[in-house]
């Protein structure tokens, strides 16, 4: 079954927020999270390092997010694999928007629970 116009819209809006994400996260890693890797001692370098390749990393799941929401906007979200991708791409927002909570860091949650809410509000409508 074709998506509405709506659900289409929804699932476009989604797929724009998860790949301009990709610039504001970029944006945060260095302003705030690669200077502060930097202060990090010598003899735990390797570990600041990866962490800053783990970081730019994460961006890949943007990208893949906006891409699902583009399919799903075509053809809807009709693919066990895609809907188990939805699943583990929310799940782990949540966590890490709890995370980000905890950690006192709140300018994430928007693009975190924003885009699966926006993703799943255009499948469900």
């Amino acid at each position: 079954m074709s998506p509405s116009t709506l659900s289409t819209t929804l699932l476009y809006t989604a797929s724009f927020m998860a790949s301009t994400t990709v610039a504001g996260h970029t944006k945060m890693g260095y302003d705030l999270v690669f200077p502060a890797l930097k202060k990090i001692p010598a003899s735990e370098q390797p570990g600041a390092k990866a962490a800053k390749i783990g970081w730019m990393e994460c961006n890949q799941g943007f990208m893949f997010m906006a891409l699902f929401c583009v399919k799903w906007a075509n053809v809807g979200l009709t693919d066990t694999y895609d809907k188990a991708f939805l699943g583990i791409y929310s799940a782990a927002q949540l966590w890490a928007g709890i995370a980000y909570i905890r950690a006192g860091v709140y300018e994430p949650l928007l693009p975190l629970w924003g885009i699966v809410t926006v993703a799943g509000a255009g499948l469900l409508l």
